[in-house]
């Protein structure tokens, strides 16, 4: 069997199954278990499977949706460290947006005695810009989502749309070659209009958010000036934002 043929399968296994270990793949193909494993190095490079202990499962292509109590309390050292690399692209005495992603909210602490004027949709992140010393903070008018605790609509987008700012940090729900993706249209415009007034976007998405989409495109790569995540995204990708002038951040 060749090796595109036995990913092909592998790849078809894990659709039906969710995922599967090294020994039964290695079972139903009739090959070792090294094999396997390798096979299963180039499915993750592709960011197709996750590897696992002793096996693997298959990526959604679709980011998964979770409430803020969920996100909150998810890979917390990972965003604490994308989070880090966020905050050091940040200027003292400047002016910015902040979405209501956590990932971004990991973002504040290392924000601490940088004298910023920031505005934010999340009242959560404005309890926390506010135990920083010496920033000035403004939270966005609006619809409270209750599960989300994020504030959105008609009000919030307008509102937006008179500002001007040196910097706006954004969450990423789900990105590919094609754009920013995400699951609501009611965030996505929020999100939108936040781009747009800011001179300088910077997103920040593990690399489980690589390579996936949603129901909303929020804007093209063209429109991301950094991106900050915690690994190397797929070759393909790379060249993508390459293309776009989007500047990667990695550990």
């Amino acid at each position: 069997m060749l090796i595109e043929e036995r990913l092909s399968k592998i790849k078809s296994i894990l659709e039906q199954q969710k995922s599967a270990s090294l020994e039964a793949l290695a079972e139903e193909l009739a090959v070792s278990k090294d094999t396997i494993r390798r096979d299963l190095i180039k499915l993750e490079q592709k960011n197709i499977v996750k590897r696992i202990h002793g096996g693997a499962m298959l990526i959604s292509r679709d980011a998964l949706i979770f409430d803020y109590q969920e996100r909150s309390s998810r890979d917390q050292q990972l965003k604490n460290q994308m989070g880090r690399l966020a905050a050091e692209q940040i200027a003292n005495n400047s002016s910015l947006i902040l979405d209501s992603s956590t990932t971004v909210e990991a973002t504040i602490p290392y924000l601490e005695g940088k004298g910023l004027l920031a505005i934010t949709n999340s009242l959560t992140h404005a309890t926390l810009l506010a135990q920083l010393d010496n920033n000035e903070i403004s939270i966005l008018p609006g619809k409270l989502h209750k599960q989300q605790l994020f504030i959105y609509g008609a009000e919030t987008v307008q509102k937006i749309s008179e500002y001007s700012v040196d910097y706006t940090l954004l969450g990423v729900f789900a990105i590919n070659s094609e754009g920013m993706f995400i699951h609501t249209e009611e965030e996505g415009l929020v999100k939108r209009q936040m781009i747009r007034q800011s001179k300088k976007v910077i997103a920040l998405a593990d690399h489980t958010k690589l390579g996936t989409t949603g129901l909303f495109k929020i804007c093209g790569l063209s429109e991301i000036d950094v991106l900050v995540t915690d690994q190397a995204p797929a070759t393909e990708f790379i060249t993508a934002l390459a293309e776009n002038n989007v500047e990667l951040i990695i550990p």
